[in-house]
């Protein structure tokens, strides 16, 4: 599921596709039990969204499983795209939008999605080879305490944890 955020101006364009089918959503806050007001959870992404900036967003409609935000505060012509809560920024291009219309320029926001979601994706997985070569050892603070680095210091921690928790039992 995708979710686009971005100003009243670039939302109208989209709205010019012919698949765009307007949902204006649900409201943004309720009132509660208590009688005060409170976010709306229902929808989750909104929910999400507003708690991270801050403020509200408006459901505008849809074109398949990509759905269209409102927020009157974006003011810049960008589009913040939205797997899951994986955010990507996007200069709207006017011209090209002009050019070949709101699907095609939606098929090239896409793929450019894509491409940096799977280069994302890429460099997370090498972070995390790298972070497990980085083993350190528990032995060099004691032999060699001017030279420890941080993964030194973990790993001497772990193994003195693991011998308290085998003599406890």
């Amino acid at each position: 599921m995708y979710s686009i955020v971005t100003n009243f101006k670039i939302v109208n364009y989209f709205k010019r596709s012919e698949h765009f089918k307007v949902n204006l959503g649900m409201v943004s806050t309720l009132v509660d039990k208590t009688g005060e007001r409170r976010n709306n959870e229902n929808d989750k992404f909104a929910f999400y969204y507003n708690n991270l900036y801050n403020t509200h967003i408006y459901a505008q409609g849809h074109i398949g499983d990509i759905l269209f935000y409102l927020d009157h505060y974006i003011k810049d012509d960008v589009l913040a795209v939205y797997i899951n809560h994986e955010e990507f920024i996007f200069k709207f291009d006017q011209s090209l939008m002009m050019e070949k219309g709101p699907n095609f320029y939606l098929g090239n926001i896409l793929k450019e999605l894509n491409e940096q979601n799977e280069e994302r994706v890429k460099k997370a997985e090498e972070e995390k080879l790298k972070k497990e070569e980085r083993k350190g050892n528990p032995d060099s603070l004691i032999q060699n305490p001017g030279a420890v680095s941080y993964d030194d210091l973990q790993a001497y921690l772990d193994k003195k944890r693991k011998e308290r928790y085998s003599t406890d039992n």
